[in-house]
């Protein structure tokens, strides 16, 4: 989940849950599966039901039962809450499952393994005028309620939506992937610069090379590179001179290899 939407950076993206219901209180998501859609402002764009019945055919072909238990999206950068095309969209899968939840990731805010996510339900203002029922008190813990944002609270969290309590647990594989979820994908070592690029990035890399070794000659010949105590916390060029240089030889066959790829596979 946390990868789908960081993917859909900085467009917020959108996605199903599927699980099950184990009593009362409690739904358990066990797989998500992302939706095509995408969005331009703080809200998605609407569901596909035709691409969601679809993929829910596949999934029970390949022996995944699980039902549909609500839904996700992404706030890239502006916490976790329910606009108003957002408690829209929630009170259409609520009436399609009473128990529908509805999940907001803040991709940008989740760092180094700490995930920002929120579960949300709707209030039934016509049900609460009726029966003067608060549906808190029967659809989920409010002994574990979170303590809420200010930010929610602004947009209607109490009054149009209710905040639910949620708990995951990591194994050590995806603890391992959410630490390096921020880190270039494996694929960007694949790419390689246009010519123009190379040219500019190698002659920046020159002129350092050239600096570094005009400040390494003045470090040597002074005598300054045999003062270790006088070196401490201070900069040495010509170790620079030597990361630099070596820098540039690999970028250089990099570059050489990924072209040499290209015209034989393409």
């Amino acid at each position: 989940m946390l990868i789908h939407c960081r993917a859909g950076i900085p467009l917020e993206v959108m996605g199903l849950m599927i699980g099950q219901y184990i009593d009362e209180y409690t739904v358990r998501v066990v797989d998500v599966f992302s939706m095509p859609q995408t969005a331009t402002g703080q809200s998605v764009e609407a569901v596909d039901p035709e691409y969601q019945a679809n993929m829910l055919e596949r999934l029970e072909m390949v022996g995944r039962p699980e039902k549909v238990v609500g839904w996700y999206h992404s706030h890239p950068g502006f916490g976790c809450w329910l606009s108003g095309e957002d408690v829209q969209t929630a009170q259409g899968y609520e009436q399609l499952t009473k128990r529908s939840v509805s999940v907001v990731l803040d991709p940008i805010q989740s760092v180094r393994g700490n995930v920002v996510i929120d579960a949300f339900r709707t209030i039934d203002q016509q049900q609460m005028m009726i029966s003067r029922e608060d549906p808190r008190q029967t659809t989920s813990n409010v002994g574990f309620m979170q303590r809420p944002n200010m930010q929610a609270l602004v947009r209607g969290l109490g009054r149009s939506f209710y905040s639910m309590p949620v708990a995951y647990r990591k194994q050590a594989s995806e603890i391992h992937m959410l630490l390096n979820v921020h880190k270039k994908s494996w694929r960007d070592g694949l790419k390689i610069d246009t010519a123009t690029e190379h040219e500019r990035a190698r002659n920046e890399s020159i002129a350092t090379i050239k600096n570094l070794a005009q400040q390494a000659e003045r470090f040597i010949t002074t005598g300054k590179d045999e003062d270790l105590v006088g070196n401490v916390g201070k900069i040495n060029p010509a170790t620079h001179l030597m990361s630099e240089s070596e820098t540039l030889i690999s970028n250089n066959l990099d570059h050489s290899i990924g072209m040499g790829i290209n015209a034989l596979v393409f």
